[in-house]
């Protein structure tokens, strides 16, 4: 299975519509691919962790909801802070 629509179920599964794959890249050491989460905010997109998919298709790790929610609110909270979007140089 393509890692990324491997990733994109397990996030509308397990977090919500607001998150989605970013572009993923493979690791040849390890044999695994790393596709970022991202999710869509006011501000714009913001990556809030990463999947690990075995080349079977098999999610080997993925941040759990409260950890990846915890990542969003201190992202969302510096960008208010430093008043930039997401990607934008401060």
């Amino acid at each position: 299975m393509d890692p990324l629509n491997r990733v994109r179920d397990f996030l509308l599964d397990n977090i919500g519509h607001m998150t989605h794959p970013g572009t993923g890249s493979f690791d040849a050491a390890t044999n695994r691919w790393f596709v970022p989460i991202c999710c869509r905010t006011e501000s714009g997109e913001v990556v809030i962790g990463d999947v690990e998919v075995d080349c079977t298709g098999h999610i080997v790790f993925a941040p759990g909801r409260e950890e990846m929610l915890s990542r969003l609110q201190k992202a969302t909270s510096q960008l208010v802070h430093q008043g930039t979007s997401p990607g934008e140089t401060p």
